[in-house]
Order: structure tokens, then sequence, then C-alpha cells
């Protein structure tokens, strides 16, 4: 190993370890001084990973709340810095669910702006009808974003460009925004930074009827199936939320999620993804432990999904040239990118046990390369509707 290498090595691990320590990327960074990281190619990304593999997962996770971006698609890669766009407050005179207009149309994309009686507030939703004129009516497929979750942008339009992905599709592209770090669940109490959450209760309850009406009333109708998919913190809550209301769901798609809530791994990427953007954990579902926790543990009640079609898949701690591209030469980005997916990897493995035990059909689509980032989720959006679709005819 040149020097050069050795070098490098040694300033990631430091660098990581220090950062993991005391949650400081100031001085994390200052080690990498005096090293040309201008050139970054295989060799060097896969020693760093060497390095991060040799680090404790558990203690990783649970101090990515202090280490991430805004513009780093991770559960529990939340900043601590101020959300770009604070939640909408609530509004006491919201008593009623309901379709308020359209806000604006950019090419397929509608932002249709809906009141949820549940949240007492006001949602941006974006729409993309189905662009299939000959087919009859199409199912409903509600996609939910990563932590991130900006409002009325969201990764589906910015990194998918799923209007383009689906255009030949019959399907109804249903995708809320606006539900940071909030896990797309209801939680117990408001919080001072994340708002008032109860996302469960508005994406089973209230609008699959707004859905429904409006699109019935404009001449393109839904057939009355739905399916629910999503990446990171939105395939977490996909799976949850098809293993709880199977009535609703006839299909799921998660992409890099994780789907146990009661293992360390989980628990510190949710309390990473909270804590790390200044919201209370136990404002979502109480104390470590409780029922509220358990309810969302679901690889510990997967009989839900027996009669529903199931697609998920993860990537892999083995770089590929996405990542290269993806990161640069932001190495603890990157080496948080490989912790986070080997999480992934590793609990979506433990996922699929459970399932062929149980007897559960379902696809797991195991990726050879990608980190934790949207080169890694996109090219699995299109073979999970593929594998789904049959059950929405």
């Amino acid at each position: 190993m040149s020097l050069g290498l050795r070098r490098l090595a040694a300033a990631t691990a430091g660098a990581l370890t220090l950062a993991l320590t005391i949650g400081s990327i100031t001085p994390a960074y200052a080690q990498l001084d005096g090293i040309d990281t201008s050139s970054l190619g295989l060799e060097e990304v896969e020693l760093i990973g060497s390095v991060a593999g040799s680090l404790p997962l558990g203690s990783a996770l649970g101090s990515l709340g202090a280490l991430g971006s805004s513009d780093f698609p991770l559960d529990g890669a939340g900043s601590l810095q101020e959300l770009k766009k604070p939640p909408r407050p609530r509004q006491d005179t919201i008593t009623e669910s309901k379709f308020v207009e359209i806000d604006k149309t950019v090419g397929e994309y509608e932002y249709w702006l809906v009141t949820s009686a549940a949240m007492q507030r006001e949602v941006i939703v974006e729409v993309v009808p189905s662009q299939v004129t000959d087919q009859g009516p199409a199912p409903a497929l509600y996609m939910l974003d990563g932590v991130d979750s900006p409002e009325g942008n969201s990764g589906y339009r910015h990194q998918v460009h799923i209007d383009e992905m689906m255009q030949n599709e019959n399907v109804h592209i249903v995708a809320p925004t606006g539900a940071y770090s909030a896990y797309w669940a209801d939680w117990n109490a408001e919080d001072p930074t994340l708002g008032y959450n109860k996302w469960e209760t508005f994406l089973t309850e209230e609008l699959p009827g707004i859905v429904e009406s409006q699109l019935a009333e404009r001449g393109t109708p839904t057939n009355g199936n739905n399916a629910v998919g999503g990446v990171s913190m939105g395939g977490q809550a996909a799976m949850h939320l098809a293993a709880t209301h199977p009535e609703l769901y006839q299909g799921v798609m998660s992409i890099s999620g994780y789907y146990s809530t009661m293992d360390e791994l989980g628990y510190q990427s949710i309390r990473g993804a909270i804590e790390g953007r200044g919201g209370e954990l136990e404002n979502m579902w109480g104390p470590r432990g409780s029922d509220r926790w358990k309810d969302h543990d679901t690889i510990s009640h997967v009989q839900g999904l027996e009669n529903t079609a199931v697609y998920f898949s993860a990537g892999s701690p083995r770089v590929g040239q996405a990542d290269i591209e993806e990161y640069g030469t932001d190495y603890l980005k990157m080496t948080l990118g490989l912790l986070l997916e080997s999480g992934v990897r590793s609990g979506t493995e433990e996922f699929e046990r459970v399932l062929d035990r149980e007897g559960i059909k379902h696809l797991a689509d195991y990726a050879d390369t990608g980190f934790h980032n949207w080169h890694t989720f996109v090219p699995k959006i299109k073979p999970g509707w593929d594998y789904i679709k049959s059950a929405l005819y």
C-alpha cells in the first residue's frame, strides 16, 4: 500500500471515528488536510470501505443525526441546521379533509392543495395522472419520500423523474410531500420543530377518497386498487402501511428501507433522523420499547402481507462508479452512505428470511454495488413496479 493510500485510510478512519465520538464534522475534516484527493479511484474507495467496515455500525448510525446534510436522503442523516421550510402549522379552522385546488402544474405534475382534518393543516400532494388514455381506469400508486421530504418537490420529481419513467404505464402516481423526518406516522404529540404529524391517518383514511373523487370528476378514474412504495424512510413506512392496512393496498415496493424499529440499528437510525433535525424522539411513539414502537416493527408481524404483492430491494457495501460520482471527494459522507446501506442490506436479508419462514411470497432484489443514495434507489423503482403491478388490475 502506498504512503498516500495509508494516509488516506488513516485520515478517513480518524475523521469518522472523531465524528462518531463527538458529533463534530469540522475537526474531522481537518484531518484530511494535506492529502491530494482530487483523483479518487476505485482502489482508494475500496480502501475507505474496508476501513469503514471495521467500525461499529450501531454507533455510526447512532450519531448520523449530527453528521449529515439536508441534501442527503438518508434515514438518520438529518442536519442540525434549521429546516429549509418548517412544517405547515396547525389551523383550528381546518375541520374537513378535502381537495382545495391545483396550486400549479409543471409538465405532467399537478400540485394539489388538500386539507387534512387529522393534522389540521394543508398538504401539497404531487400527482401525475395516468398518461395512458386507452386502457381504462388505473390503480393509484402512493410514493413516500425519504427523510428530507421537501414540500412540493419530492424526490420522485427531482431525482426519479417518475413522469418519464411511468409514462407508458396505466397508473396514477400520488406523492404527498412535507413529512420532514416524520416516518409517515401518527405521532403521539405535537413536536415544536417537526410539527403535528398524523400521516398514517392522512394516508389511509383521508387522501385515498380525495384522490378517487378528484380523478373520477375529471374523467380519469381509479380502478379502486392501490399500492404504496417508498425509498429509505418512505420504504420503511410503506412496508408498515401495507402490513397494517392490507384491505387498502394490494401491492408494496420498498427501496432501501429498514423493517425493524425494535433492534438497535432500527432504533438508532430513527433517533438520528428525528433528533438530528431538532425533534424530540418521544413525541413520536413515546419511550423506546412502547407498544407504539412495537406496532411499527413490521418484521415482527409480517402476516398482514400474506395477500399482498411484496417487493423490496437493497444496495451493497461494495462501491460502484455511481457512488464515486455521487460523493466525489466527500469521504465522510461516502463512508456514512456505505455504513447505512450496509445496515439496510443486513436488515433486508433478515426481513427476507422472516418472510420465507412465514411462507409469504415476495421478490427481494439485491444490487451488486451501491451505497445509500438516489443512484442506488432510482434503478429499483421500475423493477418494483413491474413486480407488483399485476396485483393491481
